[in-house]
């Protein structure tokens, strides 16, 4: 049928993005890469039953269609714009003129009944290109239900509402509108399962490299376990052999500070033989903190040197969930961190805790020389360091950091409360109670 509409553009030739495989030699066209071949063309023609009648059918809407497809593209973006997700895509103005009438060329190839190779491949750039730009399947369905309610009415009463004539011409030209969809929908598919093989590839590149250095920081762990404990176990065999050897030559007071001095090397020795031995991540349980404070109280030496130092721990340790190693450092490095920047004698460290709601608020408080106001808001951040510190050279400014990590990734809170000259209190808070039974659960 020849008419007014028959100087439209068909769709296969309007001007959407193409995205292409190139291959040496030849680009490989939309069809090929979704795998839209004749078969696989007549297959989807056949199972949604359209024919050359159909093709009639729909052919023979076109004209009707001219009549009203101004029209029919204007209320089709009405209700796009009418509808937030939809509006994110008709921002400007200009696009906006542009597509409508690339609308009605779009809905006018619908019903120039050839079903060839570039209607295949037009449509599967047109999914392409909304798939790209983010538009999910629920609304681009949305739209063609739009196509159903705007164009029917209009072809109805062109034919003069009797069914016998109009519903043949609509049934095809719902089969037509079907094989648009699954053509959209292919790409939707494609692209997606496109993106999760790369994603995957991805992953294995990246667990590739994690095992890999996995593999190296357990030969570095070895070779210092080695290298380290095997110059301290020398070191301490020599001061063993010293301590007996001059015994009686020297007063008590020396005899006594080489015993410590030999003492504090073991304890050393076996911190490093704590830290170093290769250890599978625990990951949250129950744990008694008794045994973390055994632990402090056991490394506290370390940490005071020739400072007069006291240690208070809780008198009635809870028993909390959380990642034993987590906690036992966040531990360590508070009570570390308070010694190195204790300024009176004898100093004190005093550990309490107690319960709040579904936590344990544990409390690490000194007799410092406090922090200034201005500095308890970054005394956590990566490498910053309060004014006393330059008083303390040793440090790197991230023991803060790592224990406000550790602490927020368990789900908890740190906070500090200090007054200048009178002592600081680093407070955080660790779940008492498995993540099944929080909240009421």
């Amino acid at each position: 049928m020849q008419g007014k509409s028959s100087r439209s553009k068909p769709a296969c030739r309007v001007r959407w993005p193409v995205d292409v495989l190139r291959l040496p030699g030849r680009t490989m066209s939309l069809r090929e890469r979704y795998g839209m071949g004749k078969d696989e063309q007549r297959q989807r023609q056949e199972f949604l039953g359209i024919g050359q009648d159909d093709e009639r059918n729909v052919r023979a809407l076109r004209d009707i269609f001219a009549d009203f497809g101004e029209e029919f593209a204007r209320r089709f973006y009405d209700h796009l714009l009418a509808h937030e997700h939809t509006r994110e895509f008709l921002r400007d103005e200009k696009t906006l003129a542009k597509l409508q009438k690339l609308q009605v060329e779009y809905f006018d190839s619908l019903l120039a009944g050839r079903f060839d190779d570039d209607y295949f491949e037009s449509r599967l750039r047109v999914g392409q290109a909304h798939q790209r730009v983010g538009l999910e399947p629920a609304w681009y369905l949305g739209a063609y239900n739009q196509y159903v309610q705007l164009s029917f009415p209009h072809f109805a009463q062109a034919l003069g509402k009797d069914p016998d004539r109009f519903l043949p011409l609509l049934l095809s030209l719902v089969k037509v509108i079907f094989l648009d969809i699954g053509l959209a929908l292919d790409t939707y598919f494609f692209e997606a399962t496109e993106q999760l093989r790369s994603r995957n590839h991805e992953l294995q590149q990246a667990l590739a490299l994690y095992w890999q250095s996995q593999r190296r920081e357990e030969q570095l762990r070895k070779l210092v376990s080695h290298e380290v404990r095997g110059g301290l176990a020398a070191v301490i065999t020599s001061l063993e052999d010293l301590q007996e050897t001059i015994a009686d030559a020297i007063e008590p007071s020396d005899r006594e500070e080489l015993k410590n001095v030999v003492q504090r090397c073991w304890s050393l020795s076996n911190l490093l033989k704590e830290m170093l031995a290769p250890q599978a991540p625990a990951g949250p349980m129950w744990v008694d903190t008794a045994e973390i404070f055994e632990s402090l109280a056991s490394r506290f030496q370390l940490y005071t040197g020739e400072k007069q130092v006291q240690l208070q721990l809780p008198e009635h340790p809870p028993r909390v969930w959380a990642d034993p190693v987590q906690l036992r450092e966040v531990f360590a490095n508070l009570v570390a961190n308070a010694v190195r920047y204790l300024d009176k004698d004898p100093g004190k460290v005093t550990i309490t805790a107690h319960p709040d709601g579904e936590f344990v608020a544990f409390c690490v408080a000194d007799n410092g020389p406090g922090i200034p106001d201005e500095w308890q808001t970054q005394i956590f951040e990566p490498f910053v360091r309060g004014p006393a510190a330059a008083k303390s050279p040793e440090g790197t400014g991230l023991g803060l950091s790592f224990v406000r990590s550790a602490v927020e990734q368990a789900g908890g809170r740190v906070w500090v409360e200090s007054k200048v000259g009178e002592g600081s209190r680093f407070w955080f808070t660790v779940p008492r109670v498995s993540p099944e039974q929080r909240g009421g659960h």
